[in-house]
C-alpha cells in the first residue's frame, strides 16, 4: 500500500490543478491520435515532461516519480507477457490451419434464416480463441458481411452482430488485452474475474441472440457471394482443415479448464500450433517456428484471404505492450501525486453506496474512451481512479474489474471517434453512426451491472459480517485480507 503520510515540503493536491493536468492529460493523447495518428504509448512517455514538473511543484523529487513509475509498471507484467503469447497464438494457429478452419466450417454450415445468430456465435468463437475483437472483426466479421450482403441484409445490421459477438468473446476471453488489464488494474485474478462477469453476460448475450434470431426472419436468399467462395477455396486450397488442424485449440481449451496459468495455457497452444504446422499442414520447420515471433504471411491476390491470414506473432504486440507499459507509468505518477484520488474523493461526496460507485466507474470509462479514444487508456484510468473506493465500501476488486469492462471496454463501440469503433467501421464497410442501434449487447451489459448494483445481486463482499459501508480502517489492519484479495 502506497505510503499516503505527507513529507511538510509537499503541498496537498487540491481539486482544481489535479482536474487541469488530467485534462491536458486526455487532451494531449486525443491530439496526438487526432491530428497526427501518432503511437498513443509514444504520447504517455513523452507526458512525463508534463507529470515531472508538475509534481515537483507540488515537492516531490523527480527521481521518486520516476522511481513510482517504474515500479507501478510492475502491476501491468502479467499482462504484458499474455498479450505478447497471444500474439504468439495468432501467427501459430493459423499455421497450423486451426483458425482458417473455425472459419471454414463456420461458414459453410450457415443456415441463412440464422445467418445473424451465427455470425454473432462466429465471431465470438473466433474472439474467444484468439483474445481480440478487432482481430475477429477483421478476419471473420468481414467474411460475414459478404454472405450478409448476398442475402439481402442490411450491411449495418451484420455489422452489429459482428460487433456484438466480437466484443463478447474478446471480453470472455483470458487472452483479451481488455480483459487481462481490467484484472490486473485492480489486482484480480483474471479466471476469477472472467467467472464474475459471466453473471452479467450470459444474460445479455442471450437477450442480444434472441434480438438477431428475430431480426433473422425478416431477411432471407442463399448464401452466394463471389468473395466469400473465393475465400472459401483460398481457405481449402492452402490448409488441410481435418480434425488434426482443431488439435491446438483442444489442448488449449483442456489447459484452460484444468486452470493452468492462462500465459502457460497460451504458449503450450502456441508451440502445439508449431507443431501441427510442420508435421500436419508440412510447412518448413524455420518458417513454422518464425510465425510465433512475426506471425503468418501469405503471398495473395485475394483481399480477404490476405486480411484473414497475415497476422499474428509477437512483434504485432510491441505497439500494444508499448501503450500498456507506458499508459501505467503515468498511472502511476498520478496515483502518487494524490491527482486520480482527490478528483475521486470530491466525485464521490456525491455518490452513495453501490450503485453509485458502479455507475461513476461505467461513466469514467466511457469519458475515457472518448478523451483518450483508446479502452486501454479508459480501463487503466478509470480501475486507478476507482478501484480504492470499492475497497472503501466493502466490496471485493472484482466488483470492480467487472464494472470496467462493463463502461471501458463496450464504451468504445459508441464513441464515432473512439479507434476501435473507427477500425470496425472501416473493415466492415459502415459508418458508426448506423451500427449503434444494432449492437444490443453493449446496451444491455452496463444496464444489466447497474441493476445488480442497485438490488445487491452478486455484489460480493471483502467481509460479510459488514454492509457496505466504509470498511477501510478494518482492511488496512487486516493483512491477511489485503493478501488474499484478488483470489475472492
Amino acid at each position: 500500500m502506497k505510503d499516503r503520510n505527507i513529507d511538510s515540503k509537499k503541498r496537498k493536491m487540491s481539486l482544481v490543478p489535479a482536474i487541469i493536468v488530467f485534462v491536458v492529460i486526455c487532451a494531449a493523447i486525443a491530439v496526438q491520435k487526432v491530428i497526427f495518428d501518432g503511437d498513443m504509448g509514444a504520447m504517455f512517455l513523452m507526458l512525463w515532461v508534463v507529470l515531472i514538473p508538475f509534481g515537483m511543484f507540488y515537492g516531490f523529487k523527480a527521481s521518486e516519480l520516476e522511481d513510482i513509475a517504474v515500479k507501478f509498471t510492475a502491476k501491468s507484467l502479467p499482462a504484458v507477457f499474455i498479450m505478447l503469447s497471444v500474439g504468439a497464438l495468432i501467427g501459430t494457429w493459423i499455421a497450423a490451419g486451426t483458425t482458417p478452419a473455425v472459419i471454414y466450417y463456420g461458414i459453410k454450415f450457415i443456415n441463412p434464416k440464422f445467418f445473424l445468430v451465427t455470425a454473432i456465435i462466429l465471431c465470438s468463437i473466433i474472439s474467444l480463441l484468439s483474445g481480440t475483437s478487432l482481430g475477429s472483426v477483421g478476419t471473420a466479421g468481414v467474411a460475414m458481411m459478404g454472405i450478409g450482403n448476398s442475402l439481402g441484409i442490411p450491411a449495418p445490421v451484420t455489422a452489429g452482430a459482428c460487433i456484438c459477438g466480437a466484443f463478447f468473446g474478446d471480453k470472455m476471453s483470458p487472452m483479451s488485452d481488455t480483459t487481462i488489464l481490467a484484472s490486473s488494474i485492480c489486482g484480480v485474478n483474471i479466471f476469477k474475474h472472467i467467472r464474475h462477469m459471466v453473471y452479467d453476460q450470459v444474460p445479455s448475450y442471450l437477450i442480444t441472440l434472441i434480438f438477431f434470431f428475430v431480426l433473422g426472419f425478416k431477411y432471407g436468399g442463399n448464401i452466394d457471394s463471389p468473395e466469400v467462395n473465393a475465400m472459401m477455396e483460398g481457405l481449402q486450397g492452402n490448409f488441410k482443415l481435418g480434425i488434426m488442424a482443431f488439435l491446438p485449440l483442444l489442448v488449449t481449451i483442456v489447459l484452460l479448464l484444468k486452470k493452468v496459468s492462462a500465459t502457460l495455457c497460451i504458449i503450450i497452444g502456441s508451440v502445439m500450433g508449431i507443431a501441427v504446422a510442420v508435421f500436419y499442414q508440412g510447412m518448413d520447420v524455420a518458417a513454422a517456428f518464425n510465425t510465433f515471433y512475426s506471425g503468418f504471411t501469405l503471398e495473395t491476390e485475394n483481399e480477404m484471404l490476405f486480411t484473414l491470414l497475415n497476422r499474428g506473432g509477437i512483434s504485432s504486440m510491441w505497439s500494444l505492450v508499448g501503450v500498456t507499459l507506458f499508459g501505467f507509468t503515468v498511472a502511476g505518477m498520478l496515483d502518487h501525486m494524490d491527482v486520480l484520488k482527490c478528483i475521486a474523493d470530491s466525485t464521490v461526496k456525491h455518490i452513495h453506496g453501490t450503485a453509485g460507485v458502479t455507475f461513476l466507474t461505467i461513466l469514467f470509462g466511457f469519458v475515457g474512451n472518448a478523451v483518450a479514444m483508446s479502452q486501454n487508456f479508459a480501463i487503466v484510468m478509470s480501475g486507478t481512479l476507482m478501484a480504492p473506493l470499492y475497497k472503501r465500501y466493502n466490496m471485493l476488486p472484482k466488483n470492480c474489474s467487472r464494472d470496467l469492462e462493463a463502461g471501458g471496454t463496450y464504451g468504445a463501440l459508441f464513441i464515432p471517434w473512439n479507434t476501435n469503433a473507427l477500425f470496425c467501421a472501416g473493415a466492415l464497410g459502415v459508418s458508426v453512426v448506423s451500427f449503434i442501434p444494432y449492437i444490443p449487447l453493449l446496451y444491455i451489459t452496463p444496464v444489466v451491472v447497474i441493476i445488480y448494483s442497485i438490488t445487491k445481486f452478486h455484489i460480493d463482499k471483502i467481509y460479510e459480517d459488514e454492509d457496505f459501508v466504509d470498511v477501510s480502517e478494518r482492511l488496512e489492519k487486516d493483512h491477511d485480507k489485503q493478501n488474499v484479495m484478488g483470489e475472492l
